[in-house]
């Protein structure tokens, strides 16, 4: 699946780098995760055809019926806009965050980290550490750059 974790104090979104594929038993880095939409910047960690279909969706401005995501292939979404952070699960039916929260594979690292007083990045980072479906880069979004920029753990 995917490490993600929004951080509505500091206004970003986190993210691993690798998506895994279970049908074929690969990996790659090159994917994206967050995608800049009209409302801010959305994520998705999951189905990887649910996520690009919901992602073409907002793009549209949600214009037209919401996409139906099948309970075979699950997704989970993550929204980062001017006014909060919200998450849903395929139903697309966001609930505002009031401080962080995390989706994918990594969630329970990320949280875990988290409550102990370490930063978005500390805990994706964490997450590739331990979680069989997180790895490579740690990727940091926010809504006033147009780009990534990628995390480096200070060397120890």
């Amino acid at each position: 699946m995917s490490t993600i974790i929004g951080d509505w104090t500091r206004k970003i979104i986190v993210t691993d780098s690798q998506v895994s594929d279970d049908d074929s038993d690969t990996k790659n880095f090159e994917n994206e995760k967050v995608f800049r939409v009209p409302q801010g910047l959305l994520a998705g960690a999951g189905d990887f055809i649910s996520i690009q279909t919901v992602v073409e969706y907002f793009k549209n401005d949600k214009k037209g019926k919401a996409p139906i995501i099948k309970d075979a292939d699950d997704a989970d979404f993550m929204l980062l806009a001017n006014d909060g952070l919200y998450v849903s699960g395929k139903d697309l039916r966001f609930q505002r965050v009031p401080t962080y929260e995390a989706l994918g594979s990594g969630t329970m690292a990320v949280l875990s980290a988290m409550v102990l007083g370490h930063t978005a990045e500390e805990a994706c980072w964490a997450a590739t550490q331990s979680d069989l479906y997180s790895g490579g880069d740690v990727k940091v979004y926010s809504l006033d750059n147009k780009e990534f920029t990628v995390w480096k753990r200070d060397a120890v």
